[in-house]
């Protein structure tokens, strides 16, 4: 897709900045040699003290000071050469500040003419004393196109509902955006749809094509698709999958049993004598959709309700839900110090017993459990004479909430190689979270499982193996990778080659056989790698990732650092994704 240059920087590479912050002047300085003096240097007044009132106003200076003096013009694009310091072609989307590495993450994407260049993405790290840290960028330098559409976004929707043979209502979707795209290294001004419930025709999905491995959903059957589409022609240029996509209330206690027949004690809430699965203090809430039709996306007027305060095994449904809602958002809270999936206080809603009755005659039993709509829809399934929810899945459950992660963070485009990043990382979550809970001993991952969904897949097969993708046909080595139209590139099938790079990485040990980090250690690293990529980043964006976020969380042991790099070289060499593949 998109031609645009990368361009990463960290102090440690730095040996000039002997692996300490660098502050503006320090910046400066070392852009002009570090201290070598400039002529008449004597005769000039010392310039004034640089002061930052934020870490985005830090990270704008960084970037002007540090793309201006790059050789590619895609990277020096972006800054105005009459004000440098405002670099004005970059727009904030957020900061996040991560108490792990005491440092502060803050977002811009390329803008040209106020108009968004698509794929585009700069990311600066700075201290508590907004000194840098890191930065890792992806622009271009947008030229020979006009910012003026000749066709309008209607129009484009239009040539989309041509293309799919679907209609379109246009009331129902984000409104039409103008952006740059460069499309075989030619630029071009495009209308960029999204949520689009068409997919084009060479990436519908049979039911012998291979996917997620379950039943067909709402989100396979009304997939959400993006589409860029030429603003003077009309020329659909690409498509991509879209991912599936504290209040002071004191808690009322409550208990009940799972799916599993284990009693759990948990948070609800209590009204006009009911008692309800809603934890307001920890932001989980829980529905009974009573089996009605998830595709009408509507719930209930209450969380699930029982009238005493033990629900017993009656809603073993909502029990396992809500009690893995919680727990995998008390993992990214307490584990990875994120507030809420969209790190600002996004509650957490879950909806059991829930069919799709688009496909064959209408049942109660659907096998399947997906992230749609900003919250977790739950399915079941036949086992003897009652149904069990997949919510009893806490490695589902998980990689289904680490998808709404993804696309709150770093956005990862869900299609092709990036698409496969994404479902990998939302395994790698879901299988770290439901050993942290499950295992024997969760530090051991020698007690883990590996499986994604076990008993799930094919006469009982996980639908995913992380220690061996071959015992569930799929890739392990990037020599294996599917090229196909379906499944949006294949990213199910894809995503078990950086799997296999993931398990290599949790069970690298040092020299004497020991773990080379703890299991909550590699979580936070893969976990800060993952804030820092970029929407079209690929395996070895990911493997760069770490080595950057090992960089800083690291940046005072300069041996376990180079331990834990060569353990990222070692597990993504091990699966054939190259270091010095293009960035």
């Amino acid at each position: 897709m998109p031609h645009l240059q990368r361009y990463r920087y960290h102090v440690v590479d730095d040996p000039r900045a002997h692996e300490e912050a660098l502050g503006p002047e320090t910046v400066r300085d070392t852009l002009r040699g570090f201290g070598e003096p400039e002529a008449d240097s004597a005769e000039e007044a010392p310039e004034p003290a640089i002061e930052f009132h934020s870490p985005a106003s830090a990270a704008r200076f960084y970037l002007s000071e540090m793309l201006q003096e790059q050789p590619q013009p895609e990277l020096r694009s972006v800054v105005r050469e009459d004000r440098p310091d405002r670099v004005p072609d970059l727009a904030l989307l957020d900061e996040r500040t991560q108490e792990a590495t005491a440092t502060t993450i803050v977002r811009f994407e390329q803008t040209h003419d106020e108009i968004p260049v698509f794929g585009t993405a700069a990311i600066v790290e700075v201290d508590r004393g907004n000194r840098l840290v890191s930065l890792d960028c992806r622009l271009g330098e947008v030229g020979g196109v006009s910012p003026v559409p000749e066709l309008g976004g209607t129009d484009a929707l239009a040539r989309v509902a041509d293309l799919t043979g679907t209609p379109i209502d246009a009331e129902e979707l984000p409104p039409p955006a103008l952006t740059y795209v460069n499309h075989h290294d030619e630029w071009r001004l495009a209308w960029h749809l999204r949520d689009v419930p068409a997919q084009p025709p060479e990436a519908h999905r049979t039911d012998d094509q291979r996917g997620h491995g379950l039943d067909p959903s709402p989100r396979d059957d009304f997939p959400l698709t993006g589409y860029l589409v030429d603003a003077s022609t009309g020329e659909v240029l690409w498509s991509y999958g879209m991912t599936p996509t504290a209040t002071a209330v004191v808690p009322v206690s409550l208990e009940g049993d799972d799916e599993r027949s284990v009693h759990h004690r948990f948070h609800g809430s209590e009204q006009a004598g009911f008692y309800l699965l809603e934890d307001r203090r920890g932001q989980i809430t829980t529905y009974d959709l009573q089996y009605a039709d998830c595709a009408q996306g509507n719930l209930p007027g209450t969380a699930l309700a029982s009238r005493n305060a033990n629900l017993g095994g009656d809603h073993r449904a909502g029990v396992s839900a809500h009690v893995n809602a919680a727990r995998v958002s008390g993992f990214y809270r307490e584990e990875l110090r994120r507030n809420g999936i969209d790190d600002a206080s996004m509650g957490l809603v879950s909806t059991v017993n829930c069919t799709y009755r688009r496909r064959g005659t209408p049942r109660q039993e659907w096998r399947n459990a997906m992230w749609w709509r900003r919250r977790m829809w739950y399915g079941q399934i036949s086992d003897g004479d009652r149904l069990v929810s997949l919510a009893l899945h806490l490695d589902i459950v998980a990689h289904e909430i680490t998808h709404g992660v993804i696309e709150t963070s770093s956005g990862l485009v869900y299609q092709d190689e990036s698409g496969a990043l994404n479902e990998s990382l939302a395994d790698t979550m879901g299988v770290i979270i439901a050993n942290w809970y499950e295992a024997a001993d969760r530090h051991d991952v020698g007690t883990w499982t590996w499986h994604i969904g076990a008993g799930l897949g094919p006469g009982g097969s996980p639908l995913r193996d992380m220690r061996d993708p071959t015992t569930t046909g799929d890739p392990a080595h990037m020599d294996q990778y599917v090229h196909t139209p379906h499944d949006n590139g294949g990213v199910h099938q894809n995503s078990n080659i950086h799997n296999k790079a993931v398990y290599h990485l949790l069970t690298s040990t040092d020299a004497s056989g020991n773990p080379l980090l703890g299991v909550d250690q590699w979580a936070l690293l893969v976990y800060l790698a993952m804030l820092r990529l970029l929407p079209l980043s690929g395996f070895q964006d990911m493997r760069k990732a770490l080595h950057a976020v090992t960089k800083t969380y690291l940046m005072g042991n300069a041996a376990l650092r180079a331990s834990v790099a060569s353990a990222v070289d070692d597990a993504y060499g091990r699966v054939g994704v190259r270091a010095d593949a293009p960035g």
